[in-house]
């Protein structure tokens, strides 16, 4: 009888031990990684990742390995003429700049605060056609309105937007 129970003890144990398993998340730590664009062309890159591969073909797009920060899938055609469009706005963690132009183009973008501050500023520059989307995190600034200044270096774009951070 006691028999039994110790091997029923260590049945039990081994059964626990078994089934613990363990989780991965879809992260990748790394000590170094970076996204440079040519044109319509992204090239991402990072120190201790072995293979990174983005392959599409029309609207699919297959990939290989984990540090992916910029891939983003456009449905429907891009949009034509010159212009930058900023959304959505309201804004709560973040708000996307969407440029777009047929020609090369340099822009400089700038956060600009209620009281005339300028919090944020920074330069994006396109060798020939593009629509490309800008994400810029917000969540740390205070709640309130902001003015989102765009400015092409050749003058042609020259807008302002007003959003609201939530």
């Amino acid at each position: 009888m006691k028999g039994k129970g110790v091997i029923s003890a260590i049945a039990l144990v081994i059964s626990a031990l078994c089934s613990y398993s363990q989780g991965l998340s879809h992260q990748v730590l790394v000590p170094g990684a970076d996204v440079v664009s040519a044109g319509g062309i992204y090239y991402s890159q990072t120190i201790g990742e072995t293979a990174i591969q983005i392959i599409g073909y029309s609207e699919h797009v297959l990939t290989q390995g984990f540090q992916q920060p910029r891939l983003k899938i456009k449905i429907g055609p891009s949009p034509m003429g010159n212009g930058v469009n900023v959304y959505p706005n309201p804004a709560t963690d973040y708000f996307n700049i969407e440029f777009f132009g047929e020609n090369a183009r340099d822009y400089s973008f700038s956060i600009i605060n209620i009281n005339g501050q300028k919090i944020f500023s920074d330069k994006i520059s396109f060798s020939e056609s593009h629509w490309y989307v800008r994400e810029v995190p917000v969540k740390n600034y205070a709640r309130g309105f902001y003015f989102i200044k765009v400015v092409s270096k050749d003058k042609l774009i020259n807008r302002t937007f007003k959003i609201e951070k939530m």
